[in-house]
């Protein structure tokens, strides 16, 4: 019965299914044109578009209607076709965006097609409408503005804009004007698949582009040393500030990256976070990379007197060296499959490198479960 089924789900969903993945050679199979066509979400028709680009358009214009939403199915083609260069739908957002009745759907739209094009457009929109207060709303318990909706969104989903001292993005309207004033005209949205010449990293950097940054872990699975300069450009894109690590942002995606690579500078960069007050997110970075390199790093830094040696003896210092060891602890515990027996006390971090010394060449390493992200 299970057997049935499987063969039921592959014959029918199948071709479906790896329509949405990309292919390993520069020969893609006939063109997905129905399944664009029957497609059930917008994220659906972003990854086709973002695989097979022009191959898709004429199902994208069927599909394609002005004024609806972002996440609609009609609202992604008409984002798709924008996004691939179709000038009818460029002009189309363009339309809605100057029409008071809809340029609320047409700001989250624009963000979405993601172009060097796309973000002129809006910055145009912004400095035509700087002073526009029709654009500014007091609902009693809640304010919305179409000006902070369209600054924020560039930053938060395509990581542009104006960056303070502090590593944030700018919220000041005036601000986002100087920098664009600063930047038209030069290359500023993300644009990495140009720069790899292996079709099946074109698609899944492409995938990237399009807003899929899980795709980043299916490229650093190749092993290809040319995606290590987009992995460096992709840590540093938007915000070359941007620390600490966090998995789940573009950034973190990448610095994860580097270090599966063994990249020196990206494994220097954690072990000097370790001795910050910031360790928790190098722990986690060394706890998500795994294997021999992260674990003995991690034990090196139990009890390290590097960390924070300044403070030493200060009220509270010992609390939160003994909180960084316990985190270390739990981390290596996960990370190796036959940890040595310890509890928390003053000799954890002894029986911890005793145990490294002699187990070093033979320990075996927890490892996560083989995945297709894209």
């Amino acid at each position: 019965m299970r057997l049935a089924t499987l063969l039921l789900t592959l014959l029918f969903c199948g071709p479906r299914v790896l329509a949405q993945a990309c292919p390993h050679s520069n020969v893609y199979e006939a063109a997905p044109l129905e399944e664009v066509l029957h497609a059930g979400s917008a994220e659906v028709i972003f990854r086709y578009a973002a695989i097979s680009g022009d191959i898709v358009a004429p199902s994208l214009r069927r599909l394609s209607k002005p004024g609806m939403a972002v996440d609609s199915v009609p609202g992604a083609a008409q984002i798709s076709l924008a996004r691939l260069g179709d000038k009818t739908a460029m002009g189309e957002l363009e339309k809605e965006l100057n029409d008071p009745q809809s340029a609320y759907k047409a700001v989250p739209k624009l963000v979405r097609v993601g172009t060097d094009r796309a973000v002129a457009v809006l910055m145009g929109y912004l400095s035509a409408h700087i002073s526009d207060e029709s654009l500014h709303h007091n609902f009693g318990d809640y304010v919305s503005d179409l000006r902070r909706t369209l600054t924020e969104s560039l930053s938060e989903q395509s990581q542009i804009g104006p960056i303070l001292p502090t590593g944030f993005f700018s919220g000041s309207l005036s601000d986002w004007l100087t920098w664009w004033d600063q930047n038209k005209g030069k290359p500023i949205t993300l644009s990495i698949s140009g720069d790899l010449h292996d079709p099946y990293l074109q698609c899944l950097a492409r995938k990237v582009e399009w807003g899929f940054p899980d795709a980043i872990f299916d490229m650093t699975r190749t092993r290809d040393p040319q995606v290590i300069p987009v992995l460096r450009g992709l840590a540093r894109f938007g915000n070359p500030k941007r620390r600490p690590f966090v998995l789940m942002t573009l950034q973190g995606r990448a610095e994860l990256g580097l270090a599966q690579f063994g990249d020196q500078e990206e494994l220097q960069t954690i072990n000097k976070e370790l001795d910050l007050p910031g360790f928790g997110s190098a722990i986690e970075e060394l706890r998500q990379l795994g294997g021999p390199v992260a674990v003995a790093a991690l034990i090196e830094a139990l009890d390290s007197p590097n960390y924070l040696p300044q403070y030493k003896g200060t009220p509270g210092y010992q609390r939160v060296l003994n909180e960084r060891n316990q985190a270390i602890e739990d981390a290596l515990i996960s990370m190796v499959v036959s940890p040595p027996e310890t509890q928390s006390t003053a000799e954890t971090a002894k029986k911890w490198k005793v145990w490294w010394e002699k187990n070093k060449t033979v320990a075996q390493f927890a490892k996560p479960p083989v995945t297709t992200y894209e």
